[in-house]
């Protein structure tokens, strides 16, 4: 992994954190909207005695959203287990950016490497809070601070972590 993938990594980290979130909500509100009906269903039948054959609609209905709340809490679970690994990772991945950033000398580079890799900003925003031309920003001073962040981060790698070998 080179210096610019394990940045760029940081910023994937964030997105994957992101969607792995937003399919967690989307779960949950499909759970309370199981648990909504399942509530009105029971309340609608409140005192109300009927027989039925073992396969009728009532009771198939009532089986599901019996287990279906169930299975949604095992996966929002397993969601969550993933999305805390994932943070887990993701602040390992940039403390070691931030520690090697901040031994960088020049204070644009700095500034260029936190904003774009560790804040995730767009190219033109970036230009926008610092000064500069996104163009400039991508074709010279983006060389010049992966250049520093490079030569610094390599004795990261010699250390013993496996924070290089884990993959996002």
């Amino acid at each position: 992994m080179t210096a610019e993938q394990f940045l760029n990594s940081i910023r994937g980290l964030d997105c994957e954190i992101t969607a792995l979130d937003n399919e967690r909500v989307r779960m949950t509100e499909r759970r309370r909207d199981l648990l909504d009906q399942a509530e009105n269903i029971g309340a609608a039948l409140s005192g109300v005695s009927v027989r039925h054959g073992i396969s009728s609609k009532t009771e198939n209905i009532g089986i599901q959203l019996a287990d279906l709340p169930v299975d949604i809490t095992k996966r929002l679970n397993e969601y969550q287990r993933r999305i805390n690994r994932q943070i887990d990772l993701l602040v390992d991945r940039k403390q070691v950016a931030l520690d090697t950033i901040e031994r960088i000398e020049d204070a644009r580079c700095r500034a260029l490497l936190t904003l774009r890799y560790i804040n995730g900003y767009k190219w033109v925003t970036i230009g926008d809070l610092m000064g500069y031309t996104d163009t400039y920003l991508r074709d010279d001073l983006k060389i010049q601070a992966l250049a520093a962040f490079t030569t610094l981060w390599q004795n990261y790698r010699q250390k013993p972590t496996d924070i290089f070998a884990k993959q996002g």
